[in-house]
């Protein structure tokens, strides 16, 4: 009786250790943004799956080069013609933001405007505006993106160098969170930045277009994405792409660590 008795107690024991061990946290992702925010989420969910007790489920609501202003003025259309869907041709953005209890919703401008501060207001609080009305219970995070590849022909046509667009955008990225009161932010643009100082030789731009985020750089915002949303250093992610080499995967988790 006495050795039945604690078989039972050790076997108790042992499933409500396991129970807290495989205890997992999922975050639910929507983001509003363009093909940046898709760079963003190549390798989000496995970065997540790699940190033991951390889970992202991810939906979108990306058009690619969609702009504050253009996702603004799509809610305004959309409310006008109700068979409009301009999202993946199905969807308005009230539908998206209404179809899942979103734990967070990312937003973000579109690389080429982001660093005009006039491009941000009013569109930006239109946006905002549609999801704390459709998604209330939503914690909304701005995706501070990247400044182009030093080497990007579109920089020319800017008419300045790429210290100069990433010098602009991290101030209109900041003066966004302001505005709102004090948002949290995936800090992608400061991060590519980190690395290209201490690590050069790592390609963070896609080679055909030179500002969209190559393997490494959709590795790196990605490790910013999870080192906030779970509040840990992204040294505990484990994932390491295929064809990445573990070195290089080191030292893209460091630069997302120094952003923390």
């Amino acid at each position: 009786m006495k050795k039945s008795f604690i078989q039972f107690v050790l076997i108790t024991m042992f499933a409500v250790t396991s129970l807290f061990s495989e205890e997992v946290k999922t975050v639910k992702v929507l983001t509003i943004g363009n093909s940046f925010a898709d760079n963003a989420c190549t390798f989000l969910s496995q970065i997540a799956a790699s940190v033991p007790g951390c889970k992202v489920e991810f939906t979108k609501a990306d058009i690619g080069g969609c702009s504050f202003d253009r996702h603004a003025k799509l809610i305004k259309d959309c409310e006008a013609d109700p068979t409009l869907k301009p999202y993946y041709k199905k969807y308005t953005l009230k539908e998206r933001l209404q179809s899942d209890k979103w734990a967070v919703v990312t937003i973000q401008q579109v690389s080429h405007k982001s660093f005009r501060p006039e491009s941000y207001h009013p569109y930006s609080d239109e946006v905002v505006a549609c999801i704390k009305k459709n998604a209330p219970g939503a914690d909304i995070v701005i995706h501070q993106t990247w400044a182009y590849a030093p080497d990007c022909k579109r920089l020319t046509g800017f008419k300045m160098t790429r210290a100069q667009m990433n010098d602009g955008l991290v101030k209109c990225y900041a003066d966004l969170s302001s505005h709102f009161g004090g948002l949290r932010m995936f800090k992608s643009g400061e991060a590519f930045t980190a690395s290209l100082k201490s690590n050069p030789e790592i390609n963070l731009w896609n080679a055909k277009d030179r500002f969209h985020a190559s393997r490494e750089g959709c590795y790196l915002i990605g490790c910013v994405w999870v080192a906030e949303l779970f509040d840990i250093s992204p040294e505990k992610i484990s994932f390491v792409p295929e064809g990445m080499k573990p070195e290089v995967a080191a030292a893209l988790r460091k630069a997302a660590a120094s952003v923390k």
